[in-house]
């Protein structure tokens, strides 16, 4: 048995139709109605940012996380190699945008997300960013991955030299 939170159904039920679904309007309604959100969710490691497992998808097509930031932790530069959707669920994140030309990575855009606001959805796999709690506090962030359980911490982010 895989016990999802109530308030996180919903956004599970349209992961299952990803990536030609567009989860954003159940990911925002997650976003501003935090049930889900549990104090272990806002522990976070000081080594790295740190990925709670919220739900993982019984037939291996999606996981839900939160991923809790510290101030001043980064990401590196990287890619997906599946779908992705995320918004900011507590604090302000950072993100960068890259673009890839002839070997090299040229800035693209930067943009502040406030709690509340999703992400640019990343479903053809081709957004490479970087993102980072530039705050005083600590973030929260929630994601859907297009990715099984067992492929979570290495099937996901394609990462390229800084």
């Amino acid at each position: 048995m895989n016990p999802i939170h109530p308030a996180l159904a919903a956004l599970a039920r349209a992961a299952k139709g990803m990536p030609g679904k567009d989860v954003a309007p159940v990911l925002e309604k997650a976003l501003h109605e935090k049930l889900w959100l549990r104090p272990e969710h806002r522990v976070g490691d000081p080594t790295g940012y740190m990925r709670h497992v919220l739900y993982v998808d019984p037939e291996g097509d999606f996981v839900i996380t939160a991923i809790t930031w510290l101030p001043g932790q980064v990401s590196p530069v990287h890619g997906h190699q599946v779908w992705c959707a995320y918004g900011i669920a507590e604090g302000e994140l950072t993100e960068e945008q890259f673009r890839e030309s002839c070997g090299e990575l040229n800035p693209q855009k930067s943009r502040v997300y406030r709690a509340g606001e999703i992400a640019e959805r990343d479903l053809e796999c081709k957004t490479i960013h970087r993102v980072s709690n530039r705050s005083r506090g600590t973030i929260v962030s929630l994601h859907v991955y297009g990715v099984s359980a067992d492929r979570l911490t290495t099937g996901i982010n394609r990462i390229f030299p800084a």
